[in-house]
């Protein structure tokens, strides 16, 4: 393959030829370890604030509901 075709595979799929698995894995398995990695990703990026005082607001209603039940 020469370099001009290696360069658009990589355009067009995001990876190098050698970073997909042998044929023996499938597609299944490429899928599944892009979607690891996207995964990985995003799970580690912080809460934004705003989520985290939604979060406080709803565990503090929960308790005043349970806290009204219990009278």
């Amino acid at each position: 393959m020469s370099d001009r075709e290696n360069e658009d595979d990589k355009l067009q799929t995001g990876q190098t030829p050698k970073a997909q698995p042998p044929a023996e894995f499938g597609i299944n398995t490429a899928i599944g370890k892009q979607l690891k990695a996207y995964y990985d990703d995003v799970a580690s990026e912080p809460v934004p604030d705003r989520f985290l005082s939604l979060l406080d607001a709803l565990d503090q209603a929960e308790s005043a509901t349970k806290k009204k039940n219990r009278e």
